[in-house]
């Protein structure tokens, strides 16, 4: 049997999160740590810290359910693969009020894979993974200049994958995302579209400063705009899930047109921002 521990890392330096973790009482020992410094990258660094020499480290968001067997299908696809770094389906769920436009048209759906490689073109999150403690040695941290733009995560598997270690999906290592009308709503999914699409500059530029790499971007994002125009006035003939994701493909664009003019959207900046993936 695994030896586990819990470590919640609170980026809140009042502690807010103290109370919860003494409210349910848990199976394995809980390790609770304050990171005072505002941003995403150096709360994933506390952790990686506090967790010492294990042999895997396993990221979730405060805002996820796993399943029960959740982590043993991690580390059984780990196992299966001989893998670096296993992640698995992040399924979203919805409070009653969520309309049906909503949760009918597939809007916070996510890539998913059979278990096994996955293509090379594949980003993963933290928010549903499990990483051999090996990898930290090479790439000790995640990058604190994404601490308040996100894409800290994109980054740090990116060069997980560049420096050649084996990242694998496993199907069934799902996890559940809730979701209210504080985001389920059109005004959240575009501000997330256009955060994505300019954190996703940042990371990009960030790792390939070629001119050729920055045109071919800008060909990418009015490519996008181009699309989401496109379609949009279709779309209003199809209900406002299709609306949406026109809208939606506007917006990544023009956060990668941001992004590219090094404007930075910051949305973890404060703890009532656009924080969730």
């Amino acid at each position: 049997m695994p030896e586990i521990q819990v470590i919640v890392a609170d980026n809140d330096a009042c502690g807010s999160a103290a109370d919860v973790c003494r409210l349910f009482p848990m199976r394995w020992p809980v390790k609770y740590v304050i990171e005072p410094r505002r941003g995403i990258s150096q709360t994933r660094n506390l952790a990686i810290r506090e967790a010492g020499e294990v042999d895997f480290i396993a990221f979730i968001d405060d805002d996820e359910v796993p399943e029960p067997a959740w982590l043993d299908e991690l580390l059984w696809t780990q196992k299966q693969f001989g893998a670096d770094a296993v992640s698995g389906p992040v399924i979203p769920s919805f409070t009653p009020d969520v309309p049906e436009w909503v949760r009918g048209g597939r809007l916070f759906d996510r890539q998913c894979y059979a278990s096994g490689p996955v293509p090379d073109n594949c980003t993963f999150a933290t928010t549903n993974v499990l990483v051999r403690r090996a990898v930290f040695d090479r790439i000790p941290a995640f990058d604190e200049r994404f601490s308040l733009t996100g894409g800290e995560d994109t980054h740090f598997f990116v060069r997980v994958r560049l420096a050649g270690f084996k990242i694998v999906w496993s199907a069934d290592a799902i996890t559940h995302e809730r979701y209210s009308t504080d985001r389920a709503n059109l005004e959240w999914l575009l501000r997330r579209a256009y955060r994505g699409g300019n954190s996703w500059v940042l990371v990009e530029s960030a790792l390939d400063k070629r001119v050729s790499t920055r045109l071919a971007r800008v060909v990418k994002a009015f490519g996008r705009i181009i699309q989401g125009g496109v379609r949009a006035p279709f779309s209003l003939f199809l209900g406002k899930a299709a609306v949406t994701r026109a809208l939606r493909s506007i917006c990544v664009g023009v956060g990668m047109l941001a992004g590219l003019m090094d404007w930075e959207y910051q949305g973890y900046k404060s703890a009532g921002s656009d924080t969730s993936e």
